[in-house]
């Protein structure tokens, strides 16, 4: 993760240097993606990079990370609404939330795209360490809100609950698509599923 020096910078050279990465993460293959490449189009010296960051791998989970809040901050942003939303109604706002997101920041997309194709598997398990704990603890609070709302059963163990939902939605690239079935398809009986099984 960043060192204190990255924080203390002003909020727009942060935001330089976050976008520089985020461009070379997204149009080139992680392998080819150089500090040189990174602090050229960040417009600082290589020695300031390595004041803020460990190397190139600490930039690149700082990044997902930071994805990563972006979307729980979504997620957390449709509780208020739980009084009036079932859990289904709810999970699909999110899917269709992150959807949106994606079509409206194609560099943000294709960094996924990379990402899921291309980035080293101890990287991936870093990020995961990082994400999971944070995704679980939202969607456990939002499960025990609609067990509260006895939408789902009162011995429901949240904890798993929680586990199953995380995985199944985090995991959707892994899924065997048949030609007629898309993602909102899958995500629809996923819930569905998830949903039938809380009851």
């Amino acid at each position: 993760m960043p060192k204190d020096t990255f924080f203390n910078l002003p909020n727009e050279k942060r935001q330089k240097i976050i976008a520089a990465a985020i461009d070379q993460f997204s149009k080139l293959h992680y392998s080819n993606v150089t500090i040189d490449r990174i602090v050229r189009a960040a417009e600082i010296p290589k020695g300031s990079f390595y004041q803020y960051f460990e190397n190139k791998d600490d930039l690149y989970i700082y990044l997902f990370t930071e994805v990563g809040d972006t979307k729980l901050e979504i997620f957390e942003s449709i509780k208020k609404r739980i009084p009036l939303i079932s859990f289904k109604e709810y999970m699909m706002e999110y899917i269709m939330a992150l959807k949106k997101l994606e079509l409206s920041n194609d560099q943000m997309a294709r960094l996924k795209r990379e990402f899921l194709s291309q980035c080293p598997q101890h990287i991936k398990k870093e990020i995961l360490k990082i994400e999971m704990p944070k995704s679980l603890q939202v969607f456990k609070g939002v499960i025990d809100a609609y067990i509260e709302k006895k939408e789902f059963r009162k011995d429901l163990n949240s904890k798993t609950a929680a586990y199953v939902t995380v995985i199944s939605i985090s995991n959707l690239e892994f899924y065997d698509y048949h030609e007629d079935e898309d993602i909102i398809t899958v995500l629809t009986g996923i819930i569905d599923f998830l949903v039938e099984s809380m009851h």
